[in-house]
């Protein structure tokens, strides 16, 4: 086969007139800046395979297309006409790359709808990593973090306590006839105290940011600050009303032990000391819920948000991946799927000259093995003219993000670490879809 035999006598050897021109080019192109390489539509490209830097592309065009793309077509058209039966002969490396190629170029367009659909979301958690990143730095600590369900249960329980303390004083008042609302008496009462509790403990925490002259010039500290004082004098008044209202109730339950002891003769106990025992009472409950607040909400109220909104945007963009995953994942089956079909296929359509024509498929894959060699030995070089450049985004790969799950559209950046670990593949398809 003379396209085969042609391509096969390229001299790939090193010293050779071929890689020597290729190697020479190294110097010129590490001095670039930054060097776009072939994008992943080019994938099982024979005519300009992907992942090549402009040197390579031009050296492959050069020395190895013309012949390679002649002894391909030349094994595919003898593959069409050894036919087995009805069906054509099978040119197993060409089918497959064209599956593969069309798995790739439909991953790309899939990549790039699926981030149109859901591009503000994805910019919206770029800008709230960013942000709560810059925090982090300027802190220089992980955020306070304390499950909300946890915070409330710990509230409820300072009600409960208020209520244990406070109910049976508030059945003793006059106007409250009935256990019912006694009941609602107590629980209002234990309620204004842990919101002022509430609302003290986390004013306290985040005091200094308030107000502190050092944070006044953050966008809409001025707003947090006013919606801090609002929350300390609504906290206080609620703390107010609900301590009068335990006053009051228990004046009336003392009342009455003071007219039995009266009655009975005996000393009567101090109205004075016992109302003061039981506001004391309920401002330990405030206190222990201002303590709680205090301890389990952040001192930085913007930080505190940036990652309550992370995890929550995080958690969307999991999900995204998630679909992503599966989306890729059917195309990998499909494109898999197709290549077994082939295989089967050649299985049933082996012609007379099957034998031949896979010997000159496999001197085809070994030449391939020379070139991408001659290639690879030219990445070094180029990697190693850099000066250090390993770990420094260099290479530009166009759309080549289509099997990251994020980002999901778009050209990557790839360090000189990541560029030499990419695989070179030449590709046995012409280009078409």
């Amino acid at each position: 086969m003379n396209g085969v035999d042609a391509y096969s006598a390229l001299d790939l050897s090193d010293g050779s007139a071929a890689v020597r021109a290729l190697l020479d080019s190294s110097s010129t192109e590490a001095g670039q800046t930054s060097i776009v390489v072939s994008g992943a539509t080019q994938s099982y490209n024979a005519r300009q395979p992907a992942g090549l830097t402009p040197a390579m592309q031009a050296w492959y065009a050069r020395f190895v297309a013309t012949a390679r793309l002649a002894a391909i077509a030349e094994v595919r058209s003898a593959f069409q006409s050894d036919a087995g039966g009805a069906a054509k002969g099978v040119y197993l490396e060409a089918e497959r790359d064209m599956a593969m190629r069309r798995q790739v170029l439909a991953a790309i367009d899939q990549a790039a709808r699926f981030a149109d659909a859901h591009g503000e979301l994805l910019n919206n958690h770029e800008r709230i990593v960013a942000e709560f990143e810059t925090k982090r730095a300027q802190l220089n600590r992980q955020p306070t973090r304390f499950p909300t369900w946890g915070y409330v249960l710990l509230l409820i329980g300072i009600v409960m306590l208020e209520a244990a303390i406070n109910f049976e004083s508030f059945l003793r008042v006059p106007y409250i006839t009935s256990p019912f609302l006694a009941t609602g008496a107590t629980l209002a009462v234990g309620l204004a105290i842990g919101f002022a509790s509430h609302f003290h403990g986390v004013v306290f925490r985040q005091m200094h940011y308030l107000f502190s002259p050092q944070e006044a010039a953050e966008v809409g500290h001025e707003e947090r600050r006013k919606d801090a004082i609002r929350r300390l004098i609504f906290g206080t008044l609620l703390l107010a009303v609900a301590l009068l209202m335990v006053g009051g109730a228990r004046f009336y339950y003392l009342r009455d032990y003071i007219v039995q002891a009266r009655i009975l003769g005996v000393s009567p106990p101090s109205m004075f000391g016992g109302i003061i025992f039981m506001l004391l009472g309920n401002v330990v409950a405030y206190c222990v819920g201002a303590l709680v607040a205090y301890l389990t909400h952040d001192s930085h109220p913007r930080y505190a948000e940036l990652d309550r909104e992370l995890r929550t945007s995080t958690k969307k963009v999991e999900e995204l991946k998630r679909q992503r995953s599966k989306a890729l994942r059917a195309l990998r089956e499909g494109a898999d799927n197709k290549v077994q079909g082939q295989v089967n296929q050649d299985a049933l359509t082996r012609g007379p000259r099957y034998n031949e024509l896979r010997e000159a498929a496999a001197r085809i894959v070994t030449k391939d093995q020379e070139v991408i060699g001659a290639l690879m030995t030219y990445r070094n070089a180029l990697l190693g003219a850099m000066n250090g450049a390993a770990g420094q985004a260099r290479f530009r790969y166009p759309d080549g993000s289509y099997e990251a799950l994020l980002p999901m559209s778009g050209d990557i950046y790839l360090t000189a670490d990541e560029y030499a670990a990419k695989e070179l593949s030449l590709g046995f398809t012409t280009g078409e879809n």
